[in-house]
């Protein structure tokens, strides 16, 4: 239970304190996009940047440190672990966000709609206003 707490904490600070890169993805792309998308979800022992349930879809931003030499055994841990759940995870470089935002967003509506198809579910991807 102590480390239930220690993740949920951990995430609430992260969702509160994002990265400029996960700041940016969220105001531009995800924040006003349906299917729905949550910030610094919890699965299992990880916490992701990203998450869509009804899509058991999970988007990270990438910083340098994911590509460590040192990080490579977590690394790999972590995304089999997110894969065998179920999930399909779509990874962006901190680059991409901040010097490829409209690519990156053509490329979330994209995989968005064939990971609908490929689940088999009827869901529409969209924009809506606020």
């Amino acid at each position: 239970m102590k480390n239930d707490r220690i993740l949920i904490d951990r995430a609430n600070k992260m969702r509160k304190n994002p990265t400029p890169e996960e700041n940016k993805m969220w105001h531009i792309i995800l924040k006003n996009m349906e299917p729905k998308f949550t910030r610094q979800k919890i699965i299992g022992h990880y916490i992701v940047d990203f998450y869509c349930s009804k899509l058991k879809l999970i988007i990270e931003i990438d910083g340098e440190q994911h590509y460590l030499p040192e990080n490579e055994e977590y690394e790999n841990k972590r995304t089999a672990f997110l894969e065998k759940s179920g999930c399909k995870i779509l990874r962006f470089y901190n680059s991409d966000i901040n010097k490829l935002i409209r690519n990156v967003e053509h490329n979330v509506i994209d995989v968005c709609k064939e990971r609908a198809e490929e689940i088999g579910k009827d869901i529409e991807v969209r924009f809506i206003s606020e």
